[in-house]
């Protein structure tokens, strides 16, 4: 057991402290400000991972928790701090990782906070476990993959907790068993709920094609939960990867109905599509007004998933081609493209860096939103099709910071980054940078 101050909130989800010796140490918990007790949990050569077992002193910034299950579910990083507060080390982050990993100094940062705290998600990935009532749906806890519960939990939109609690109910009536990744027996791997304000699709994720008592379940979700419009069966054999597979139809039309930015589109059980409705249209406006696209204009949209940016941002541009490799995404954009009456667009099914490697025709501008993971090296290549713009989308502050840099690198100034908290409670924060030659 150790004494320490905490300096500040760091990436990941981590507060920071530092050892008598000068050593660095991070936090599973604690605020800055805050002197805790903490014992070792995991020790690398140049830091220290610790748990906080008592606070000493408390910031005036800590408030109530907002669930029950705050801090043992995984689901929030800093439920219980101060919007505020939260915003400001947010900010702090974004600014060290550009400092730190991508050698940028930016003398400024502003961010959008959520209009709404809480009920934002518009999809929530329960896991199924084994709980003291039976089988249960919950979520994982932090940096783990044991499951707890979720009751109460105060991030999906606002029917989703109904919904979860009252299909947790109905299988708990069936002989369905939680599905064990150990030993890979069992029926029931997760509950995916995907809404709008109005429908909710719910998705039943399976190992295998089988799901017992099948008949039972779609007749007392249809009855007992009319805002669920749709209901999905997926088969999914892989375990790392939550969204995938083949999916079949119980009920419903199997697809759910987004407006955005004065656009439809249809998303499919699994496809990618932005979390918080609201925050994203703010990314779109901002993107128009630091991209100010004309008609003459050509766009080139890499990692498009089904279609977001191409439509909203290049429905009256001379050209506009749209990159995704995921067979899914690409049906579902070419089907929002025609509700949309878009039919000029290119949908290309490709690896956005093997296009990179493989074509060279010039575009004004381009925009990405790759994956956590970014894109790396291979993004230089983005300066041969010889854009006058471009616009990054990224969900983690480390690998835009990195891959900015390979952009300065390549020739491109960065000329604005803009913060949007698309997921309040927890560390993690989208950011969207631009460039131009």
């Amino acid at each position: 057991m150790q004494e320490l101050l905490i300096e500040k909130l760091v990436a990941g989800g981590y507060s920071l402290a530092r050892k008598s010796d000068g050593k660095i140490v991070f936090l599973q918990e604690g605020y800055p400000g805050e002197r805790v007790i903490a014992e070792p949990t995991k020790k690398k050569s140049d830091f220290q991972i610790m748990k906080v077992k008592k606070l000493i002193t408390t910031s005036e910034s800590r408030r109530s928790r907002l669930c029950r299950n705050f801090p043992q579910c995984g689901g929030c990083d800093w439920q219980d701090l101060e919007y505020s507060e939260q915003l400001r080390w947010k900010k702090e982050i974004v600014m060290e990782q550009f400092r730190r990993v991508g050698k940028i100094n930016l003398d400024e940062l502003d961010i959008v906070a959520s209009p709404v705290e809480t009920n934002y998600r518009a999809k929530m990935e329960y896991v199924a476990y084994g709980g003291r009532n039976g089988i249960s749906l919950g979520l994982y806890r932090k940096a783990s993959l044991t499951p707890h519960s979720c009751e109460g939990c105060v991030l999906g939109l606002r029917d989703f907790e109904r919904i979860r609690s009252s299909i947790q109910d109905i299988l708990r009536k069936t002989k369905i068993k939680p599905y064990n990744r150990l030993t890979g027996k069992g029926d029931l791997k997760h509950l995916i709920l995907r809404g709008n304000d109005r429908d909710t699709m719910a998705i039943l994720v399976t190992k295998r094609e089988n799901l017992p008592e099948m008949e039972y379940i779609r007749e007392e979700i249809g009855k007992r939960l009319k805002k669920v419009k749709s209901l999905v069966h997926l088969i999914n054999s892989n375990d790392r990867i939550v969204l995938r597979g083949v999916s079949r139809n119980l009920f419903g039309e199997g697809i759910l109905n987004q407006e955005l930015a004065w656009k439809r589109f249809e998303i499919p059980p699994t496809a990618f599509f932005q979390n918080n409705i609201q925050i994203t249209e703010g990314i779109i406006e901002y993107l128009r007004g630091e991209l100010k696209l004309r008609s003459e204009d050509s766009l080139l949209d890499l990692y498009a998933g089904i279609g977001t940016f191409s439509l909203t941002l290049g429905s009256k541009l001379s050209r506009v081609v749209g990159v995704e490799s995921n067979p899914v995404s690409i049906k579902a954009f070419k089907a929002n493209a025609n509700i949309n009456d878009l039919f000029g667009i290119e949908i290309v099914e490709s690896d956005a860096v093997e296009y990179l490697k493989n074509e060279s025709a010039e575009f004004t501008t381009v925009v990405l939103d790759p994956p956590r993971s970014g894109v790396g090296k291979d993004l230089s290549l983005v300066s041969k099709f010889r854009p006058s713009r471009i616009a990054y989308v990224s969900c983690d502050p480390t690998t835009l910071a990195r891959d900015v840099a390979i952009l300065k690198e390549s020739g491109f100034e960065l000329v604005s980054v803009k913060a949007f908290d698309m997921f309040p409670q927890t560390w993690h924060v989208e950011c969207v940078g631009v460039l131009q030659r």
